[in-house]
């Protein structure tokens, strides 16, 4: 009995398993036949497309990729965002009958030139809309106002188009009036013409309910108006690169629900209150870039949550409170260029989710805090410090990826520790007072030594010595490129537009082409040495394992004692765009190699003891003598210096030097000819009346085709030079 209500309890959940399969998967006809005409509507990439080209009428269409059903069988939801559409969507397109649809997300598609079709209007149910880096252009239309259950929408871009999204007529006031659900609105890059403070209040007076609003580049103006803090329930606030020039009011510290507030780049002024870092839920602060905004970090509270603290480029002063260590959830944190001093609190340190931490160009003393409990570290801070740097400082640190403490007074040796960091990219020490034998550098071929991903290095400006190691330079493979084309390294980068695969990595400031350049957001594929103003040699000759780093960018070894040649194998560099060797003790010729470095815009080879011709080619025709001078025995162009070859080949070309008195003679012979006949055609019309008769004839047509007005007077007076002799 027992087993037989065992068997019909699975009977029965099997069979409820079943139903429910069978109905969530049940498709109505006329929902599939919109599916279809929509995709065969749609222009779209068929190699960027991974949801319509696998649309199959075999296929249940409520299991097609990119739709969501309801049991009852009706398209709820259609995502096709990424799909790579270019065009088709009109205002019969098969989507606008999908009555039941609740969400449509069109996002990261090519829509280029196209507004956003007026049909939209007739989806009465949908609640979430995402039309964002699609490429719509033009005017907002009027319709878009009238889906009144929408509860996010989203318009932004992620850069300036062109041709962008505006909201002129209808305004912001006329878009939102009926928009009373909505929860998330995304205008970013949306022209957003107003009249100062208007767009506040029509934002508040409409959308009671608003958790997020992001207005980054719209075009706003200020001031901030107090009817914002009526927004109660807003989260997430972003204006950044708005043109507000206004000071910040203290409401903010009233949104009990804020967690995000970005004010990057909205040329603020006046003191910052310090309430506003006390709000305890707020995670994000972003002030970046507003050179007039004043003011201090003040205590901050135990229950704090802030995450991120981004104040970088404005005014900011006095000294790091001791509270900074309740920050237990702070990840990055950037003071840099503002007017910070006194010394960073030890226990900084102890903050343990820090991922990137900047304080560079502040007026900070004292000594650097060991970071070993920071185990995410990513980005290690830039200061203006003195002291040494010892293992600890590193030790544990396995994510670090780019270290920057140029421009100090740092000292002694180069830590071992720092050797052993697998996941470095990016060292920057130049210009302080490291000292110590660079061959002192571990050698290692596994992958966790000797900086194996290494693509940046900059230790210029010190007191390092000692012989640069072959086998140390082969072992830079973040330097090199796989198959050609591809760096092994895919590192230091963010997702900047995920359709294009672009991607970009920090600031770097490195010393290339003879001045000191800041790169911001450069491409991974940017790689640099330099070593430049140490005093590294080498046994014999720069290591012909530099020609291994093929994706090498900039290479800056001048002012160091290098001897021997210059190797061939620099011209396997053919991504090198900067090259600096001066001021070593290099000897021997220029390899012609070095002409095939199609991309070399820079290249500094003075100040050593180089010799020869200076070899020609396409790129090295570009050069200026500079790039040469102080190598006494080069010739050749630029140099004014001629080359014995090339002297002996010039005269070879007309004569041996041999004959060049018989050559003289020939010439000499030929002028005295050419005077003794002039003499005897002179002396002959003279005395011969018929001959000069003759030669005036021939004058006298010769002067009319060139003069024709002087014929007739020249004829004139001939006739009266017969008369006269005839009388």
């Amino acid at each position: 009995m027992r087993i037989q209500v065992i068997t019909g309890c699975l009977l029965m959940s099997l069979f409820q398993i079943l139903f429910v399969l069978q109905v969530s998967s049940q498709c109505l006809d006329d929902q599939r036949l919109l599916l279809l005409q929509l995709k065969s509507s749609l222009v779209y990439d068929t190699e960027l497309s991974t949801k319509l080209v696998s649309w199959s009428q075999s296929v249940d269409c409520c299991n097609w990729d990119g739709v969501a059903c309801v049991t009852s069988g009706h398209v709820i939801g259609l995502d096709l965002a990424y799909e790579g559409i270019s065009g088709g969507i009109d205002n019969s397109s098969g989507v606008f009958g999908l009555q039941y649809l609740q969400s449509l997300n069109l996002a990261w598609n090519i829509f280029n030139g196209d507004q956003i079709p007026k049909g939209l209007q007739n989806l009465t149910n949908l609640a979430h809309l995402n039309l964002s880096n699609a490429g719509f252009v033009g005017q907002v239309p009027i319709e878009v106002s009238t889906m009144k259950r929408l509860v996010v929408l989203d318009l932004s871009s992620l850069y300036q188009a062109r041709q962008p999204l505006k909201l002129k007529s209808p305004n912001l006031q006329k878009l939102v009036e009926n928009l009373n659900e909505l929860r998330e609105l995304y205008l970013d890059f949306v022209d957003v013409p107003s009249q100062k403070s208007e767009w506040c209040q029509a934002l508040s007076s409409s959308l009671p309910n608003l958790t997020t609003l992001s207005l980054r580049y719209c075009g706003l103006s200020g001031p901030l108006d107090s009817s914002l803090s009526q927004l109660r329930s807003l989260s997430v606030l972003r204006l950044e690169g708005n043109n507000l020039s206004t000071t910040v009011p203290n409401f903010f510290r009233e949104l009990t629900n804020l967690t995000t507030l970005i004010l990057s780049s909205c040329s603020l002024r006046g003191p910052f209150p310090e309430s506003i870092f006390q709000v305890p839920t707020l995670q994000i602060l972003d002030l970046y870039q507003n050179p007039l905004l004043s003011g201090a970090i003040p205590q901050l509270p135990i229950n704090s949550s802030l995450r991120t603290m981004l104040l970088g480029y404005t005014n900011l002063s006095g000294s790091l409170p001791e509270s900074i260590s309740n920050l237990r959830m702070l990840s990055k944190v950037d003071i840099s260029n503002c007017n910070f001093t006194g010394m960073i609190p030890p226990f900084i340190s102890s903050l343990t989710e820090l991922i990137h931490l900047d304080f560079s160009s502040n007026s900070f003393t004292g000594v650097i805090p060991p970071f070993h409990m920071s185990g995410k570290l990513a980005i290690i801070l830039k200061a203006s410090l003195t002291g040494s740097l010892t293992s600890n400082h590193f030790e544990g640190l396995s994510k670090l990826e780019s270290i920057y403490l140029v421009n100090n007074s740092l000292n002694g040796s180069i830590p071992v520790s720092l050797f052993a960091l697998p996941s470095l990219h990016k060292l920057q020490l130049s210009n302080n007072k490291f000292s110590g034998q660079i061959s002192e550098f571990p050698i290692s071929f596994t992958s966790h030594g000797s900086w194996i991903n290494l693509q940046i290095i900059d230790i210029a400006s010190n007191n390092i010595s000692g012989e640069l190691s072959p086998v140390s330079i082969a072992n830079w493979r973040g330097m090199t490129q796989n198959d050609g084309s591809q760096l092994r390294a895919n590192h230091l980068r963010f997702d900047f537009l995920n359709l294009n695969n672009f991607y970009y990595q920090d600031a770097v400031t490195v010393t290339i082409k003879g001045q000191q350049l800041e790169f911001i957001k450069i491409l991974t594929v940017f790689t640099a040495i330099d070593l430049s103003c140490n005093n590294i040699t080498a046994t014999g000759m720069i290591p012909k394992t530099v020609g291994l780093l093929t994706s090498l960018y900039a290479l800056n070894l001048s002012h160091n004692a290098f001897t021997g040649e210059v190797p061939s194998s620099i011209g396997n560099l053919t991504q090198l765009g900067s090259l600096d060797l001066s001021a070593n003790q290099l000897t021997g010729e220029i390899p012609q190699q070095l002409t095939s470095l199609t991309f070399l815009s820079f290249l500094n080879l003075s100040f050593n003891k180089l010799i020869g011709k200076i070899p020609t080619g396409s790129q090295f025709q570009t050069f200026s003598p500079e790039s040469y001078v102080g190598n006494s025995r080069l010739c050749g162009f630029p140099l004014n210096t001629s080359c014995d070859g090339d002297s002996y080949e010039n005269s070879a070309d007309s004569a041996p030097s041999s004959d060049v008195p018989e050559l003289v003679w020939v010439f000499v012979s030929a002028c005295w000819g050419y005077v003794v006949g002039v003499i005897i055609f002179f002396v002959s019309l003279v005395f011969c009346d018929q001959l000069r008769e003759q030669f005036n004839k021939q004058l006298d047509k010769l002067m009319g085709l060139i003069f024709p007005r002087q014929r007739f007077s020249n004829v004139s007076k001939k006739k009266t030079r017969r008369s006269m002799r005839n009388r």
